[in-house]
């Protein structure tokens, strides 16, 4: 009887030289690579572990901002600790031109905030200089012969000597003009927690100017707003008389900044206006440009 019909030999293990004991252990070793690229990062979160912490800052320094928060953060307490760290956020906005290098380092206890605030910092109104006629521009009120935008200097104006880059204003008429702008505070990318804890610095200007063959009425009001529109705190400037051939003899700013203004704050609406006074038919009231709301770091 050949092989496939012996009995005795179904079943019997064969046996294994030492040189295929050999074989089959690099075979492991092969198969068990496939792992690699687990073990070695792995290795590299334990080697960064390992640096001295000046380095390890300088290393996290160099990583988008979002992935340190979000990512890095979650890595193990000591990554938690340093990301939450004043020094590694004073590092990027030296880094970023944001602070001297050689500025002092414990001018500030948020060097995080003050981070995302920077780099937040721009004019939360849009079209603040009429470039775009109207448009950005809310609760619009034509008094008179309503609004008009208009080239600098105008008839009987001056130039807009404080910035370059202003070409033209808004000129109100005869009867009141108003315009207002509501800005979303979350939307623009504060967040509630920001918000109501640190509650940074809110900055609002304006510059308005008459003509010097008219004497006119201008007017400043700013709200700060809850989410469902409560006011919760409020700028008005009254309303200013600007005579004709002012002594000012030019733009003049109006400014004023919010602080300590409590929780709940999302929304700030902005609103200015102005008219003649001497009800000349046309463009002869108060004329503003340049208007601006900052959140300060």
């Amino acid at each position: 009887m050949d092989g496939d019909g012996d009995p005795g030999s179904v079943g019997q293990p064969e046996e294994v030289s030492p040189e295929e004991q050999q074989e089959e252990a690099c075979a492991e070793e092969a198969s068990g690579g496939e792992e690699r690229p687990e073990e070695e990062g792995e290795e590299e979160a334990a080697y960064l572990d390992e640096l001295p912490e000046p380095l390890l800052l300088r290393v996290l320094a160099e990583l988008p901002a979002a992935q340190l928060v979000q990512a890095c953060r979650l890595v193990c307490l000591r990554w938690k600790e340093l990301v939450d760290g004043a020094p590694l956020w004073l590092l990027k906005c030296q880094q970023e031109g944001l602070v001297p290098q050689d500025g002092p380092e414990d001018e500030r206890d948020h060097w995080q905030q003050f981070y995302f605030l920077s780099k937040r910092r721009r004019n939360l109104l849009r079209n603040p200089c009429g470039e775009e006629d109207l448009e950005g521009w809310c609760d619009v009120e034509h008094g008179g012969d309503g609004w008009r935008v208009e080239e600098l200097p105008g008839d009987c104006g001056v130039e807009f000597i404080h910035d370059e880059s202003v070409k033209k204003y808004f000129a109100s008429s005869f009867e009141w003009c108003r315009k207002a702008q509501i800005i979303d505070l979350q939307a623009e990318g504060y967040w509630e927690e920001l918000l109501d804890t640190t509650q940074p610095a809110i900055v609002v200007k304006d510059w308005y100017s008459g003509r010097r063959d008219a004497g006119c009425l201008y007017e400043l009001t700013v709200k700060l707003l809850s989410e469902h529109e409560d006011v919760l705190a409020e700028f008005n400037s009254g309303q200013v008389a600007v005579p004709a051939d002012s002594d000012d003899g030019g733009w003049i700013e109006i400014s004023h900044t919010f602080t300590d203004y409590g929780p709940g704050v999302r929304f700030v609406r902005f609103e200015h206006g102005g008219q003649d006074c001497v009800y000349w038919k046309g463009w002869f009231g108060a004329r503003v440009t340049n208007s601006s709301v900052w959140v300060e770091p």
